[in-house]
Order: structure tokens, then sequence, then C-alpha cells
């Protein structure tokens, strides 16, 4: 008999691509609402509601658009366009669409048309419309003339052109406009006589009619996502424009789960995250973390925004999902994945450092230091990997752990078919620690920790566990 102590490790993410004896003890199998950033364990925050008013119908995007010292929130659903009227805490409608909105298919812009500031609403179905935040307007973007009343649902500025694409009769055309400047704005897409460098103009992109599925410019280039492949357009004007093909193996990315971050872009795919980091297509190191959730996952439509360090990826569980009720939080500089739910949200958006995001309901709600998702409990849970403890070869049993924290945690200890149940309420008083009794014999073990009826709690890094050496008889 040998009484010994192990540490535990301080937490970090979520894997699930790995056999739990590959692990690392810091890691997880399964975990969800759950922060980690400190390397403790403690209840994620939630969200709280950011507007009185609830959306009338059903949201399929969100958008957040400042004007002056105030801001606009503004809303998709099907077949019309909202705003959200702050002194009578109201969403009205402002513009009915004549086709159906799908929520894969839209895109919104901050342009500048001459010396007015607009929103560039594309949604593919439909001739792009421009929003005045001044005077609640929506207008029809560009015209006949001007070859620029194409139905398109994607949208970059880059060097100082509009640059569009996603027309369903011409699924591999990229357009671009005329440089602003004099008379010439961006919503004309027509050749100049004057240079070529001024004109408009249009490129097929790739081989056939490969549909484009997105774009997104960066400092030096823009990226052009098709079905099977990304290309890149280097150069500042026409005159120099050169489409490149990106060398790189990658699944099919998400094309709206894309988000920027410190020039470089990330996007998720059905086998993880990955990032162009301005030459190539990699993958983080943990990119394949979740991949076997990703992979029973429907990622059509998912949306992704960049609040801080953190990516923040939202998607269904399963095509019989009402709405995102799964996120992925990736903490950039820990290279680390940690699971949300608990909700159904329809979009995302990041506006002045906070994350903000519209429920299926028509909520629009803001994360920040709330105890629950805006009046729903949050349920958080964190399982270790199993683990012999260092010794393989002896039967351990488990005497207690002794840890420091706050509010009340649940410990499940599992071994051998068998388990344990308890509870523990730590003092919040400096440096206090508690020893919590467990049982369990076994070779290997595993321990639960979860929060109770959705209330706080905190486990401290470097917890001890207590057990008891045996070697086997031969």
């Amino acid at each position: 008999m040998a009484y010994t102590y192990g540490v535990l490790p301080a937490f970090s993410g979520v894997r699930m691509d790995l056999s739990e004896s590959l692990m690392r003890a810091d890691q997880s199998p399964d975990a969800c609402n759950m922060d980690s950033r400190a390397g403790d364990l403690r209840t994620a925050t939630g969200f709280s509601r950011a507007l009185q008013g609830v959306l009338p119908e059903t949201p399929v995007r969100m958008t957040i658009y400042p004007c002056g010292n105030s801001v606009r929130f503004l809303a998709l659903t099907q077949n019309a366009l909202y705003y959200y009227h702050s002194s009578r805490r109201e969403w009205r409608q402002i513009h009915t669409f004549e086709t159906t909105i799908h929520p894969e298919r839209v895109d919104f812009l901050g342009i500048r048309l001459g010396s007015a500031d607009r929103l560039l609403i594309l949604y593919g179905t439909g001739q792009a419309v421009t929003y005045n935040a001044t005077t609640q307007e929506v207008e029809p973007f560009g015209s006949a003339e001007k070859l620029s009343d194409v139905h398109v649902s994607l949208g970059e500025m880059y060097f100082g052109r509009l640059f569009a694409a996603g027309n369903m009769l011409e699924p591999s055309r990229l357009y671009w406009s005329k440089a602003p400047g004099g008379d010439r704005m961006i919503d004309d897409w027509r050749q100049d006589p004057a240079s070529e460098n001024v004109s408009g103009g249009f490129a097929d992109i790739g081989i056939g009619d490969e549909p484009i599925t997105g774009l997104w410019a960066l400092s030096n280039q823009l990226l052009i996502f098709t079905r099977n492949n990304m290309y890149r357009l280097l150069g500042d004007r026409p005159s120099n424009y050169r489409i490149v093909e990106v060398d790189a193996a990658f699944q099919n990315p998400v094309h709206t789960a894309c988000v920027r971050y410190a020039d470089r872009l990330y996007f998720l795919t059905d086998s993880g995250l990955c990032f162009y980091d301005g030459q190539t297509v990699r993958r983080t190191v943990q990119a394949k973390a979740l991949l076997p959730l990703l992979k029973t996952a429907d990622l059509s439509g998912a949306v992704a925004a960049a609040c801080g360090d953190t990516l923040y990826f939202a998607f269904r569980a399963s095509a019989l999902s009402t709405g995102f009720d799964t996120m992925i939080e990736y903490d950039i500089t820990r290279d680390c994945c940690m699971l949300r739910s608990g909700f159904l949200l329809a979009d995302l958006v990041t506006h002045d450092g906070k994350l903000y995001a519209v429920t299926v309901d028509g909520r629009v709600v803001r994360f920040d230091d709330s105890t629950d998702y805006d009046g729903a409990p949050i349920s958080a849970w964190w399982r270790m990997p199993a683990t012999d403890l260092g010794h393989r070869e002896m039967n351990k049993t488990l005497l207690s752990l002794t840890a420091s924290g706050a509010g009340t945690v649940a410990i499940r200890a599992e071994s051998n078919g068998g388990s344990y149940e308890t509870q523990a309420t730590f003092s919040e008083t400096p440096l206090s620690v508690a020893e919590i009794p467990l049982r369990g014999v076994g070779r290997v073990f595993t321990l639960r920790f979860s929060n109770v009826n959705g209330q706080p709690m905190r486990l401290d890094a470097k917890a001890a566990l207590l057990f008891d050496l045996q070697r086997r008889p031969v």
C-alpha cells in the first residue's frame, strides 16, 4: 500500500480526434460551456439582451452599421429588411424584397458613393440595394446603363474598387468597378475610354462554370473561393491584375464561416479549421481537434466572427436543428478550442470589441459577464481523458481531491464500470483549500466536473488527486 499524490495540470481545450490514451491530461474529450483561458476551469459567461424589441419574423442575417456617434441594428428576414428604432424600442420594416432571401447568399458591405456613406446589401436573387442610415431609405444599387444591376451575392472593396461575384447566370464571373475619382463611382462597371486603369471590367475565374463562392480582401490580395479551388488576385489596377491559383490541398470551405484576423483568413471546413497566411493554406495545430463533431454537423450557412483573440464559429449540430445550436470558440493565442451550446442562433456580429448574436426567435443578445443565456441556465461540464495516473501496472483506490475554487462543483469519478458522484461547495476565502472525498477502484480513471443547476463554478488549476497504489498479485 502506498499513498500517492497526482497533480492535475492546468486546463486547456477540447480534443475529440485522438484516443483518450494519447491525449494530453490538460485536454478534454467531452466538454462544453467551460472557460479555461486562465488555466482554471470555470463556467463560461453567457449573454444578455442587447435590444428590448423582438423581431416579428425569423431573422436570416443581422449587421450593425455605424452611423456618426451611434449605430444602426439591421436584420434581414426571408422577404424584408428591418431596422431597430432605439427610442421606440421596436423593429420597423423599411424594405420588402420581391424574392426570397437565402442566408448563404447575403453579404453586407460598407461603401462610399461619391461623398455619401452607404451600406450595400447583396442577396443574389435580385438587384443589390443600398441603405441610407440618415434617412432610413433603401434604394437600388447600380443600373443597366452602368452594367452594375447584376444579381450578385458577394462583394468586397479592394484598392478602392468594388469587386463582386455570385451571379447565378454567370457563376464563375468576377466583376470590378471603375476606380472612384472625378465623376467616377463604384456603381459604374463599364469600360472607360480615358484609361484601362480606371475602367471597370470582369474576368472568368477557373475552368468552365465553376461557381465563385467567396470573396475576401487582405491587405495585398483578393482571395477568390470557388467550389473546388482558391485563387488570388494580385495587383492594384487592371493593367497589372494577375489571377493565380493557390497551390494547396484543403477541403471546400464554408464561405459564410470565414473571418479575418491579423491579415489572415481563417475558415471552417468539414475537415477542421484552416487559415490562409498570405501565400498558402495551412491547418491550425488543433485543426482536427473537433473533427468527429464536424463530420456529423450541418455546416451549411454556418457563421463566424472574430472578437479579440478569439474566433467564433456557429453551426447546426445536425440537419434537424432549427438554428445554430453549437458554437466553437477558437483561442488563437493558445491554439485550443472550446464548445458552446444551449441556444439557437441565426447570426453572429462583432462590433466595438463585443460579440453580438441574433437568435432564431428574434432577440438580439450581447455576450458579456452574464451567468445565463438571457434567462436560460448554462449547463457546463468537463471530463478528463481516461488516465492510469502514471501507473498502468497497478490497481488504484481513489481517496480524495484537494482543490480550491468557487461555487458548487459536481464531481463524478468513473473506473472499472463503476462511478461515484459527489458535490463540493468551495469557500471563497483567499487561499482556502478543500479536501473532497472520492471513491473508486481500478487501473484507469476519469473525472468529470460540472456546475449544478446552471450556477457559476470555478475549479482552480493544479488540483491534487490522492490515491492508493496496490501492486496486482502475480
